[in-house]
């Protein structure tokens, strides 16, 4: 986001007043969002996963599938 100067002072306090609304406007938001994300209560008795559990999960797919050419095509 970019402040325009110009030589108008009318101009001038026009963008002042639609910075500071925009700068309020995206504190408010920014704010509602995340705490009524993390205290939602669906998300009650749920725990984050991490990235390192799909790796695990594709591994053990991979291994069944590696297992399964194996013993039924031989």
């Amino acid at each position: 986001m970019g402040i325009m100067v110009e030589k108008d002072d009318q101009r001038s306090q026009l963008g002042e007043r639609i910075t500071a609304d925009l700068r309020e406007r995206v504190q408010r938001t920014s704010s509602d969002e995340g705490d009524a994300i993390e205290d939602s209560a669906m998300l009650e008795g749920t725990q984050k996963s991490s990235r390192a559990g799909w790796f695990w999960i594709t591994l053990v797919v991979l291994a069944l599938i590696s297992l399964g050419i194996i013993f039924f095509v031989k």
